[in-house]
């Protein structure tokens, strides 16, 4: 290693000695927080409603396709006893109640994929306002999804206060929609 590679090297160790010696680098950051998203969403109410919500609608778009796949069944059941002439005409329905399923079921999937997405974005919104309140009562300046950090102290884990401020505001709003 040459001279100043040497003079490099030392510089470096006592810049990383200066930042460890920094006030406050022996204790915890309190102004970091971490919040796992998943395990709020799960826990949060108005998550679980619009949940159950979602599925209703998707079991009743996939009734709904049911009924049309069974109606097409049916036309294909009965033509095999038509005349050629009877047979032609029922095979050109069913191809028309085939491409109408079709055109229903592209537009159910993207009409549950579209709720979902708002869902989501509204959902996502109230987990944000929940943790800036609660990292503001901490005192906490930045939230990580507990998802991106390798590792934290549980001391760091605001999860449970942002559930519970999530579910208190859920409550609330369904106390005043009641009234």
């Amino acid at each position: 290693m040459t001279l100043s590679g040497k003079v490099i090297h030392v510089l470096r160790i006592i810049a990383l000695a200066g930042l460890l010696a920094l006030p406050g680098c022996d204790k915890p950051r309190s102004d970091i927080a971490v919040v796992d998203v998943d395990a709020v969403f799960k826990d949060y109410k108005k998550s679980k409603v619009i949940h159950e919500g979602l599925a209703k609608d998707k079991a009743d778009m996939e009734s709904k396709g049911q009924v049309m796949l069974d109606e097409i069944n049916k036309l294909v059941k009965e033509s095999e006893i038509l005349s050629d002439e009877a047979r032609k005409e029922r095979e050109n329905r069913i191809r028309e109640k085939g491409a109408a399923l079709e055109v229903y079921r592209r537009g159910a999937t993207q009409n549950l994929l579209d709720q979902t997405n708002e869902v989501y974005q509204k959902l996502t919104a109230d987990l944000r306002a929940a943790a800036e309140t609660v990292a503001r009562k901490r005192g906490v300046r930045i939230v990580f999804d507990s998802s991106m950090v390798v590792q934290s102290g549980k001391d760091l884990d605001i999860t449970p206060e942002v559930t519970a401020e999530l579910n208190r505001i859920f409550d609330e709003e369904s106390r005043k929609g009641k009234k």
